[in-house]
């Protein structure tokens, strides 16, 4: 058994990646959050879901980070971090925050038709946050945490007063909900400038963005809520906080958590849809069929579920790029296993996993990345031979995709080459499935044809698309959503995806 705590708060790092926040505030916040809560006389159930809630108020960030960066140039993330610390009610603190860190490599004169066309929306860019909302619920869900974090997760980025243009005022509000949206843009305020800019933040938005009960508990209090804080020590201090009893998970929750990050990095590109079960399941497959002991292959599909959660740390602009990397580019794209390492090394927990989890990039030869090691025999080749293939079997962003028949001949020229080994190449290829299969038997009750328009959609392209990959009218492939979304339950295409992913509809 393990304690949750770990598990979530090792993989918030990963949320805090995809939102452009410095790695460990989601735990530093939940730790803020914490501390005003038990001085606001909440009771044990609402402490704990007010500490789950903190780790994961990020989990819904990535439903819109391709379309963000296309309208961001190319950077979703410092975009993110801009909009999360800003005051979304004060045009000039838009404004401040998006000219002070927004896709800094990028010249102003570049960036300033984006934040012009940011502040002439006005409070209507507050509703740009309501996929995160519907994100971060559906995957909550799915978590073994207290069942009212979802009640608090549903009302992401509110506000105490009534500018927000969907969510409720705050004295509607769940007090959890007021405590964790305080303590999140406040702590990184408190990354950027320190106790004084975080101070400054609380004391210029009390009464307005932020519950004025929270602000003052916060300054009256403020060195007895950040003891422990200092950077590098957050991970101590947020276990030391947890509320109650300790919430333990076996296997299951282990998995449970897995397969959530797993479709939350997948949901980041549409290029990305399914990779990591697909991965998993490949390798998996593989390891078993070559007489692996069952926790050995077990370990193997976590690793599997987890391997590219490093790509969070990367901005879409590089994954969504429909043209050859530049060298540049290329390295970037290559320390996304480097920031898998710093999420997975953080705990015990992930031990067993963290080593071929890694090393999907590495070679036999030492010519792979990140850290040009040797590839070792078992786990690890299982997952870096089955992670080469669906790759190579996949549409990306800048190439299309090989048939079987030809990335089985990359695999084999790779073992020739000596950069593959031989024997875990063979099993995986050996368990690709390129016999045929009889017809499917698609789940709560769609049809083949809505199964074919939920496959594309997932794919991230639009009814127009759809409709010509399909050969019918955008009107016919609306009307087959909207007979579609009832029967598995989603209201967004967003949604709809998430679906697609969690039962492994369209694995290679």
């Amino acid at each position: 058994m393990w304690r949750l705590a770990e598990i979530l708060g090792a993989l918030s790092m990963a949320t805090d990646m995809a939102a452009g926040n410095p790695p460990g505030s989601s735990m530093a916040a939940a730790v803020v959050a914490q501390r005003i809560g038990k001085r606001m006389g909440l009771g044990p159930e609402a402490l704990s879901s007010l500490y789950y809630a903190g780790m994961l108020r990020f989990i819904g960030c990535t439903s819109t980070s391709s379309e963000t960066a296309s309208l961001a140039l190319g950077d979703e993330l410092t975009g993110y971090l801009a909009m999360t610390r800003a005051d979304l009610g004060n045009p000039a603190s838009v404004r401040q925050e998006l000219e002070r860190i927004f896709a800094p490599e990028r010249p102003l004169e570049d960036k300033q038709a984006i934040i012009d066309m940011i502040i002439a929306m006005g409070p209507e860019v507050m509703a740009m946050g309501l996929p995160h909302c519907r994100q971060a619920v559906a995957i909550a869900r799915r978590l073994p945490v207290p069942a009212e974090v979802s009640d608090i997760l549903q009302h992401l980025e509110s506000r105490w007063d009534d500018l927000h243009p969907i969510h409720p005022p705050g004295p509607e509000l769940l007090p959890q909900t007021r405590i964790i949206e305080f303590a999140v843009v406040a702590e990184l305020h408190r990354r950027a400038g320190g106790v004084v800019a975080m101070a400054d933040c609380a004391l210029s938005r009390r009464g307005g963005q932020f519950d004025p009960q929270v602000v003052d508990i916060f300054l009256e209090n403020s060195s007895e809520v950040l003891a422990g804080l200092t950077l590098g020590q957050e991970w101590e201090t947020f276990l030391e906080v947890e509320p109650g009893e300790r919430f333990m998970s076996g296997a299951q929750g282990l998995r449970d958590a897995a397969e959530a990050l797993a479709d939350f990095t997948d949901l980041k590109s549409p290029w990305f849809t399914g990779h990591s079960r697909r991965v998993a399941g490949l390798a998996h497959r593989a390891a078993l069929a070559a007489g692996g002991e069952e926790a050995r292959c077990e370990a193997v599909f976590n690793a599997g579920l987890l391997h590219d959660v490093g790509k969070n740390a990367i901005a879409n602009g590089i994954w969504d790029k429909p043209s050859p990397l530049t060298r540049f580019e290329q390295a970037t794209a290559l320390n996304a296993s480097l920031y898998t390492e710093q999420v997975l090394r953080l705990t015990p927990v992930f031990d067993p996993i963290c080593e071929p989890a890694c090393s999907v990039n590495e070679r036999s030869d030492g010519s792979g990345s990140h850290r040009r090691v040797r590839l070792a025999t078992g786990p690890a080749a299982y997952l870096a031979v089955a992670n080469l293939y669906d790759e190579l079997v996949s549409d990306a962003a800048n190439k299309p995709a090989l048939s079987k028949g030809d990335a089985a001949e990359a695999l084999l020229a790779e073992v020739q080459a000596g950069r593959l080994p031989r024997q875990e190449t063979q099993n995986v290829l050996d368990s690709t499935g390129h016999v045929g299969q009889g017809e499917t038997v698609w789940p709560d009750g769609m049809t083949k044809r809505e199964a074919q328009v939920l496959r594309e959609l997932s794919l991230g392209k639009s009814n127009k698309d759809i409709a010509q990959a399909l050969g019918i009218s955008p009107k016919t492939v609306d009307n087959h959503l909207q007979n579609l979304y009832p029967k598995i339950g989603a209201e967004t295409r967003t949604a709809a995806a998430l679906y697609a992913m969690q039962l492994g509809l369209f694995s290679a």
